[in-house]
């Protein structure tokens, strides 16, 4: 699998201002055209590693679906 230390630090950031301005009863926040892009680019790498986890599990559910549904039965005529 790829990388599992992925960090969205620009989004933890928004998250820190949002809460700052809670706590200050601000009425809203600025953010500038870098720090949305930044946003955008760590969403849209979050968004491709979820997709592919998923296609993973489903192919691993597949292989599992197909591994528990199969019996293979053999019977020979033993000693007759």
């Amino acid at each position: 699998m790829s990388q599992n230390n992925f960090k969205l630090t620009s989004v933890e950031k928004l998250v820190q201002r949002l809460v700052a301005a809670e706590k200050t009863n601000q009425k809203e926040i600025r953010i500038s055209v870098i720090e949305a892009r930044e946003i955008i680019t760590d969403l849209s790498v979050l968004t491709s590693k979820l997709g592919k986890h998923i296609e993973e599990i489903h192919q691993r559910l597949d292989k599992l679906s197909v591994s528990t549904t199969e019996l293979n039965i053999q019977m020979d005529g033993g000693q007759f």
